[in-house]
This record gives structure tokens, C-alpha cells and sequence, in this order.
């Protein structure tokens, strides 16, 4: 069933409207804006397209509201935002290109589409493709399966087995002597973009055990040995299947067999985190396990009695680091004669004894349930930055034995499995087709989120980052309530919701769409001589998380960029490739029309290179399809803020959850208004205060009375530049009276340029940029 809804997200602080034209005005009664007490008298007006807004604030607490008015009216509050503004905007549309971008976009308004997009059908769409990728693993799985079952219907246990195999631990190890240790023998290792860059061979699996079991135990040897038949079924399934990741088998008897082969060791951040762990396990109190015990067994018998519950085999199980009795009167009454375990070293015999019990009704109706885990973490990726890279899923089924003389014993041989990364299924959401706000998640059948671009479920503590307390049993509801803190910038927008369930798994689908700019697709066309010739430009990047071409299935294609895999694919190059032909139609048409910004930097760039005054930083540009441009009108060596449009700025760059900030945050203005960004440079040079400022505004595209965001353009510049500006323009009362006789100079005044969400651009005092205007205590 694929369902739809709706909700409107109320976020706080509502944003001040934005005028539909370029004039300013002033209203002292809007309820949209924060107006301090008296006795502070106050004035505010907008500054010309852009997202910002003069507030003047009189500090003298004895003067009264009608001497602030009459020393500094309204008027010339106005004028001081139409003179700065007006300026601002000279020099921000002069430097974007922003006005020469729409007009590239206006003139090509004829050949454009804009479509309606359908979410029903998106998100039943997206989810055949998820169905028919998680088939994959599925039957990747059963191919284990019946690969190890076979194996041990064909393989006789000898008590005198002799076999080595690589163990995981001591694979490449050498003796004092030079010589490979036992077990240890030469493994190749390389490491594999697939497998996040870890040194792993693709031929052949390993083998790990528990330290305190014998590498050499018959029971281990003779099921090491049986289970070599897996390494050509885990070949055969990576290369019919190369998205698989990793693949096992954990066998019963107590070691795990992984492909692909990997270097197992206990490094120093796996012995500092098992110590942490085993430092923070706290003793308290005395558990009452008698009284537990007798409870445990009574419900048992009522839901035996009454045919309740699953009807399936039932144990009671508790695990202690040691019992103060042994609570045999409790077991003669309700479990006598049956097992009780107590001692450790009774653990794995009298366990699995049970295991194999429990399994009995499965082996013998041939039962394989495929089991689907929630969302976890890969341990191994714990250092990276990355969120979203961390977290998986696992399909796994059981292995029996099918012996006919143990079939009726139940004989649980052990389990095989599969990852699955949800970075790897989201992308089969295109970030492209679900629009500027848009998002697509995962959830289970609990409820509980798989994957949502809001799911945070790392935190920093110092330099390293861990794993929030149930981080995989987060509600939706977690992630789409509004947050209240007050140092986020807010958005109005609407979303519409469509959910479908995911066939033969326990996940479904939802997809979220904007209404407005999420609504509606836009489609362009191009000559492939014409998109290619405008593709090869050396300051031209795509969206190096967005899926052009498929380059993760085929070594020979793991090394390509996404351009360098597009540009292969247009010329013929390599026909093996395969492509999103519509997005990659889409990238040509934009690389055609954005070609003409290019030229139009480079020649701004030469002609102020004279200049004394080094005003912006870089232009840039982003469109709809993940193409971006930048430009840079200094030295790369002055460049204030240099992880801007590098993927160590995520929030800059298109990414798999998300279009850049600049970018989103420009879509929700009117086009040709520009929306400023506070960001803090870093380097031993940093004070701790905002010293860069972004501007970035949105390039809407109108056909058929439907609109389109195409593009956004903006430039990055120095925040001193931005004040100097603002101080100059405050110093005149008129057009014609010459110098003030007031300005926001004089100490008795405070003047501040803040954003539509409240936050300070421009102060005095330099610390202030960056942090939300509050109004003051009024002194007593």
C-alpha cells in the first residue's frame, strides 16, 4: 500500500515577511519582529534585497522615545538602509553574476519543461528499486546457505583432523626467526575502496575465533574445514552482485569465517575501549533471582496452558557473574530434571545443547526465516566524520544440519550473513528528484528510524566521536518535531508525506516533499557536443555523492569521479558504464547555460586585480542537478575561509542527504533577494569570531505559470568589508544635508544589521556577529 499526507512544520521565531520589490519601508507595529520596552526607543528598516534588516537601538535610558525620533527619524534610518543596501546589492549582483545567470536561464525559458512531481508514484518507484537490491542480498544469502548445508551433509567428522587456515589474527605474522607463525601464513592485503579503504583480500575469506577457544579443537578444525566450500560461493555472489559487502557464516561450534579476508587486530583504540567499558560497570545491590525465577515460570505455564503467545519452544534464561545460591528447589518444582547451567565452563555446552533443542522444529520443517537487524554501527569506521557512512543493516539466516541421523536431534550448524549499508540504499532515492527540501527515510517495522538525514546517532566527546545511548531506536517523531533551540536559523515549509512498505522486509519507505519549489521538476535539453565542450572546464565540480554513473560495481571504474565517469560515458569511452541518462541530460543543460559565468569572472577578475581593495573573496554557483562553479578573485593563499565548497564544510556542498545551505536557504527567498551567512574561519590565525560572510541568492525559472529553483549563485566575502560599508553609509543624515549630526558612532547609540532569523551581522562590538539580538535588561 503506498499512502500520502501532509503536515505544515510550525517552527519558532517566524522570519519577518520579505517585501515583493526592491523598495524599503518601515513598520514600527509589526508583529513579526521583536520590538524591546520602552524607555529604549527603537527604528528598523529593510535593507534592499536582501534578507536583512537596520535595527537602531538608543541606549540612553533617560531619554524619552520622542527625543530618539526627533534627533534620528524614521527617515533617516531609511535612508541609511536604501545607502548601504543599495551599495550591498551593487556590489553582490556585480560580483555573482546573479543578474547575468537569470537572464541565461530567461532565454532558454522556451525549450524548458516544468513537471509536477508525483510522490505516490516516487516513492513506489524508489521502493522496487530498494525491493530489488535487498532481493539481491537475500538471495545472496540463501546461496550460503545451501552451499554450507551441503557441505556438511557431505563432510564425516575426524576426530584427527590436520588443517591449517588462515586465522584473522595471525595472518602476515612472522617468529623472531622470519618465518610465518602458525596459522599465520602469507596473506595478500589491499586495500578496497568498497570496504572503506581497509586492507582486505577478494579472494578468500578468513577465519576468527574467541580467545579462549583452541585454534586447533577438532570440533573447530572439522568445521573450519567443512565450511572452505563458502570462499567460491562468497566469490560467485560479490561478482554477480559487486554492491555486497561483507558475508559470513558464524558457526556453532564458535568461529566466524568473514569474505572478504581481513587483518584482525587488537590495536590500541580496541584495548583503550574495551578498558573504558569494563571501567564503567558498576556492582549495586543483590538481586532477587529466587522470587524472578518463579515468576519467569509461572507465566510460562499459563501461556502453555492457554495456547497463548507464539507457541514456539520457550526457555527461561539468566545470565550472572555468579548466583549467591542455586536455586535447586525452584528448578525441582518447575524444570526437573531439565538443564540448569552453573559454572562457566558449562556455558557453551549446555547453551548450545539448548540452541539445538529450540531449532528442532525449524530443522525439521526446513524453516530458514530471514532475519533483518535494525540499524547498527560499524565499529570500523568509528574515526570517520561521517555519520551517515556508519551505519548498517545485516540480512541473516540459519544453517542446520541434514543428516539424516541428526535431523531429529535439530543440529543448529550456525548462522550466515550478510551487511548491507543504508548509505548504499539511500541511494536509490535520487537527491535530485525529490527537489531542494526534500528528503527520502527508512524505518522498521518497531517503528524505530533506519536512516533519515536528521539522524544524528554519533556525539563528540573531546576529539572522538561515539555512539548515542539507543542511537537505533530512535521514533520518527525524534527527527521531524520541531527543534526548539533557539540558536537555529528557521524555515517555514510545508511537506507532503508518502510511505510505502518495502516487500519482503520489515522496512518501509517514506519520502517527504516541499510544497512550492518541490512540487514541480524542471527538465531542460542540450547536444551532447554542446553539454561536453561546457563539462571540461578545470573550476567545473559535481556532486561527488550523487550517483551520475555507477562506479562502485566495476574495479576499473572505482577510481573515476563522477565527471571523469559522466565525460567517459558521453564520448563512448567506456560502454560499460552505466548512467542516469536523465540526470546526466540535466548536468549537460546546466553546464551549457552556467558556461557564459565562467568568462564573466574571469574577465571581472582581471580587470579589478589593480584594485587596492580586495572586496570578495570567490563566486559560486550550484544548480539543481549537482553541478557547481567557483571563481576566485584573490590568491587561493588569501582565501578567508578555505574549507568552503570542500567536502570538510559538508553544509557547503551537495551531499546525499542535502543541497548546500547557501543553496536551500536562498530557494526559500524571493529571487534576486540574497540571504547572508555568518562562518568562522579556522587556522591559527582565528579569534573565535564570524570573519567570512556568504550571500547567496536563488535563479527561478517560470513556465506555464509553474515555478522552478534552477540555480543559486552567491560570493563569499570579508566581514570587515561588510562593516566598513555599513559605517560609511550611517554617517549622512540626507542626500543633500552632508555629515550627521547623530550617527551609529556616538556611544549613546547601538546600531545593528541582523538576518530574517534575528541573528547579528554588523555590530560595535566585535564579538557580538554571529549571536541573536536579545533584548536587554532595562536598568532599575
Amino acid at each position: 500500500m503506498v499512502c500520502g499526507c501532509s503536515a505544515l512544520l510550525p517552527l519558532p521565531n517566524p522570519r519577518p515577511t520579505m517585501p515583493a520589490t526592491p523598495n524599503f519601508h518601515a513598520n514600527l507595529s509589526s508583529t513579526s519582529c521583536w520590538i524591546p520596552r520602552q524607555p529604549m526607543p527603537v527604528a528598523w528598516a529593510f535593507v534592499q534585497k536582501t534578507s536583512a534588516l537596520l535595527w537602531l537601538l538608543l541606549l540612553g535610558t533617560s531619554l524619552s522615545p520622542t527625543w530618539g525620533q526627533a534627533k534620528i527619524p524614521l527617515e533617516t534610518v531609511k535612508l541609511w538602509a536604501d545607502t548601504f543596501g543599495g551599495d550591498l546589492y551593487s556590489t553582490l549582483t556585480k560580483y555573482s553574476g546573479s543578474l547575468l545567470l537569470q537572464k541565461k536561464y530567461k532565454d532558454v525559458e522556451s525549450s524548458l519543461k516544468i513537471e509536477e512531481v508525483d510522490g505516490l508514484e516516487l516513492v513506489r518507484k524508489f521502493s522496487e528499486d530498494m525491493e530489488n537490491m535487498l532481493r539481491r542480498k537475500v538471495e545472496a544469502v540463501q546461496n550460503l546457505v545451501e552451499a554450507a548445508e551441503e557441505a556438511d551433509l557431505n563432510h564425516e567428522f575426524n576426530e584427527s583432523l590436520v588443517f591449517d587456515y588462515y586465522n584473522s589474527v595471525l595472518i602476515n605474522e612472522r617468529d623472531e626467526k622470519g618465518n610465518f607463525v602458525e596459522l599465520g601464513a602469507e596473506f595478500l592485503l589491499e586495500s578496497n575502496a568498497h570496504f572503506s579503504n581497509l586492507p582486505v583480500n577478494t579472494s578468500i575469506s578468513s577465519v576468527q575465533l574467541p580467545t579462549n577457544v583452541y585454534n586447533k579443537d577438532p570440533d573447530i578444525l572439522n568445521g573450519v574445514y567443512m565450511s572452505e566450500a563458502l570462499n567460491a560461493v562468497f566469490v560467485e555472489n560479490f561478482q554477480r552482485d559487486p554492491t555486497l559487502t561483507w558475508q559470513y557464516f558464524g558457526s556453532a561450534t564458535g568461529f566466524f569465517r568473514i569474505y572478504p579476508g581481513i587483518l584482525v587486530q587488537a590495536d590500541r583504540d580496541n584495548r583503550e575501549h574495551f578498558k573504558l567499558l569494563v571501567e564503567e560497570l558498576m556492582v549495586k545491590g543483590v538481586g532477587v533471582v529466587d522470587q524472578a525465577l518463579r515468576e519467569a515460570f509461572q507465566i510460562l505455564k499459563q501461556f502453555q496452558e492457554a495456547k497463548q503467545g507464539s507457541l514456539c519452544n520457550q526457555a527461561v534464561m539468566l545470565i550472572s557473574d555468579g548466583a549467591v545460591e542455586d536455586y535447586e528447589p525452584v528448578f525441582e518444582k518447575y524444570n526437573w530434571p531439565d538443564c540448569k547451567i552453573s559454572t562457566l565452563a558449562d556455558t557453551q555446552e549446555n547453551v548450545m545443547e539448548y540452541l539445538h533443542v529450540l531449532s528442532r522444529p525449524m530443522v525439521i520443517n526446513h524453516d530458514h526465516d530471514i532475519i533483518w537487524t535494525e540499524a547498527y554501527m560499524d565499529s570500523k569506521l568509528l574515526s570517520s566524520q561521517a555519520q551517515s557512512l556508519m551505519l548498517l543493516t545485516t540480512v541473516a539466516m540459519p544453517v542446520f544440519s541434514k543428516k539424516n541421523e541428526t535431523r531429529s536431534h535439530g543440529i543448529l550448524l550456525g548462522v550466515v550473513g550478510s551487511d548491507v549499508a543504508l548509505r548504499e540504499l539511500m541511494k536509490l532515492a535520487p537527491r535530485y528528484k525529490l527537489g531542494v527540501h526534500g528528503y527520502a527515510f527508512l524505518n522498521t517495522n518497531n517503528g524505530y528510524i533506519l536512516s533519515h538525514p536528521d539522524l544524528r546517532p554519533l556525539y563528540r566527546e573531546g576529539k572522538k566521536l561515539k555512539p548515542k545511548p539507543n542511537y537505533n531506536s530512535v521514533d520518527l517523531s525524534e527527527v521531524e518535531w520541531e527543534d526548539q533551540a533557539e540558536s537555529k536559523r528557521v524555515l517555514f515549509l510545508t511537506n507532503d508525506y508518502f510511505f510505502t512498505d518495502i516487500s519482503d522486509t520489515p522496512f518501509s519507505l517514506g519520502v517527504v516533499l516541499s510544497r512550492g519549489h518541490g512540487e514541480y521538476i524542471l527538465l531542460g535539453n542540450t547536444s551532447v557536443e554542446e553539454g561536453l565542450h561546457d563539462l571540461l572546464h578545470p573550476d567545473l565540480a559535481l556532486a561527488s555523492d550523487w550517483i551520475y554513473c555507477i562506479t562502485d560495481i566495476d574495479p576499473d571504474h572505482r577510481k573515476l569521479s563522477q565527471l571523469e565517469a559522466v565525460i567517459r560515458f558521453l564520448t563512448r569511452e567506456d560502454p560499460d558504464l552505466e548512467c542516469d541518462e536523465e540526470l546526466v541530460r540535466e548536468v549537460l543543460f546546466d553546464a551549457v547555460v552556467t558556461a557564459p559565468m565562467e568568462a564573466y569572472w574571469t574577465a571581472l577578475a582581471l580587470n579589478i586585480s589593480e584594485e587596492s581593495e580586495q572586496v570578495v573573496d570567490m563566486a559560486f554557483l550550484g544548480t539543481r542537478a549537482g553541478l557547481l562553479r567557483s571563481s576566485l578573485f584573490v590568491g587561493s593563499e588569501k582565501v578567508s575561509d578555505r574549507k568552503f565548497l570542500t567536502p570538510e564544510d559538508e553544509a557547503s556542498v551537495f551531499t546525499l542527504d542535502s543541497f548546500p545551505l547557501w543553496y536551500r536557504q536562498a530557494s526559500e527567498h524571493p529571487a534576486g533577494s540574497f540571504v547572508f551567512n555568518l562562518r568562522w574561519a579556522e587556522g591559527p590565525e582565528s579569534t573565535g569570531a564570524p570573519t567570512v560572510v556568504t550571500a547567496s541568492t536563488a535563479v527561478a525559472v517560470t513556465v506555464d505559470k509553474k515555478t522552478a529553483i534552477a540555480a543559486a549563485v552567491g560570493v563569499q566575502m570579508k566581514l570587515e568589508f561588510l562593516q566598513r560599508k555599513f559605517w560609511a553609509a550611517t554617517r549622512q543624515c540626507s542626500t543633500v544635508d552632508g555629515p550627521c549630526t547623530q550617527s551609529c558612532e556616538d556611544s549613546d547609540l547601538d546600531c545593528f544589521v541582523i538576518d530574517n532569523n534575528g541573528f547579528i551581522l554588523i555590530s560595535k562590538r566585535s564579538h557580538e556577529p554571529g549571536i541573536k539580538l536579545r533584548k536587554k535588561p532595562i536598568p532599575t
